[in-house]
């Protein structure tokens, strides 16, 4: 059984690492922070005169191992992430 290892000063917390994770063994917690930001992040599609509001997603914090039975050790989350901020132990 494998085991998520995040330097969480280095995670950016791009989603990346969930993305590329084919068994879908790594998700990413939830912002609840009660904040001026929110915890839904809003896109705007600029398109001249006709600006359209895109679907919202909500905002994540850093990725964790949310089934470890379904990790692989393929390393695919450690190989993308930008910041090298994961390493998957077994």
């Amino acid at each position: 059984m494998y085991k998520l290892k995040l330097t969480a000063k280095e995670c950016i917390s791009c989603g990346i690492c969930m993305d590329v994770c084919l068994p879908k063994a790594i998700d990413m917690r939830v912002h609840r922070g009660n904040n001026i930001e929110g915890n839904t992040l809003f896109y705007l599609a600029l398109n001249g005169n006709s600006n359209q509001v895109q679907v919202s997603e909500q905002m994540m914090t850093f990725p964790f191992m949310v089934n470890a039975k379904l990790c692989n050790g393929c390393m695919e989350c450690v190989e993308e992430c930008p910041t090298s901020a994961i390493v998957i132990n077994s």
